[in-house]
């Protein structure tokens, strides 16, 4: 299963969390999750977006980068270098921070695979 997204992050802003309300911000069965990122500026550094993700307590990635320019949703593979395995009830958390003087917007895809 996809689970695809925009997130829109205003100048100096951030988003506690940019998976709250979809299907798998609770894992509904235990699975493997790979996600993918992209923004859409032109280069991507510490100075701008950053996302921490967390697998319940597991942190996966801190101050992560995404790729730029995106433009448009995360290709795969090359976009989807995160990944965890996580069991039923798990939260999923992506921290999203913008500090950039300009607002951004953060494409991301989920890909998870049930066991």
């Amino acid at each position: 299963m996809i689970i695809s997204n925009r997130t829109n992050l205003a100048a100096g802003g951030s988003n506690d969390n940019i998976f709250a309300g979809s299907y798998i911000e609770f894992m509904p069965n235990d699975g493997i999750l790979q996600f993918g990122f992209t923004d859409d500026q032109p280069v991507a550094t510490s100075d701008n977006v950053q996302l921490d993700v967390l697998c319940g307590t597991e942190l996966i990635a801190s101050s992560f980068n995404p790729r730029g320019p995106g433009g448009g949703p995360p290709v795969y593979p090359d976009d989807f270098i995160l990944s965890c395995p996580a069991p039923a009830g798990e939260r999923i958390i992506g921290k999203a921070r913008n500090k950039d003087a300009s607002a951004r917007n953060i494409w991301w895809s989920i890909m998870l695979d049930l066991v």
